[in-house]
């Protein structure tokens, strides 16, 4: 799997993902990376019903997910009855096909 990085402030500690040049919170400039582990929970999720044209699905869910470490990131619920606080794990796949191409990104799975 691809692993993505997130960024901490060595300001005040707010942890941003993706990249900014300035912190969100002091509009600090020096960061520490840091990698999200494999595992989150669901902060929120919205249920997409109109998607793009060329996108022949409905009930698409996006959701927001803190993992272990603090890291928030938005991805793919691939789960028919997401609930808020859910434990998931996260993968990097292909979430759609434009012009012929895959386009990757996060996806997050129920853990059993």
């Amino acid at each position: 799997m691809k692993t993505i990085t997130a960024y901490k402030c060595n300001k005040c500690g707010l942890v941003m993902y993706p990249y900014h040049d300035r912190c969100l919170n002091c509009k600090g400039r020096d960061f520490k990376e840091i990698a999200p582990t494999s595992k989150g929970k669901l902060l929120t999720y919205t249920v997409i019903e109109q998607l793009p044209w060329g996108m022949d699905e409905r009930g698409r869910v996006l959701g927001v997910v803190e993992f272990d470490n603090g890291v928030k990131a938005l991805g793919l619920i691939k789960d028919d009855a997401p609930r808020i606080g859910m434990k998931l794990k996260v993968n990097w796949e292909p979430v759609r096909e434009m012009g012929g191409e895959e386009i990757f990104g996060l996806t997050f799975v129920k853990t059993k």
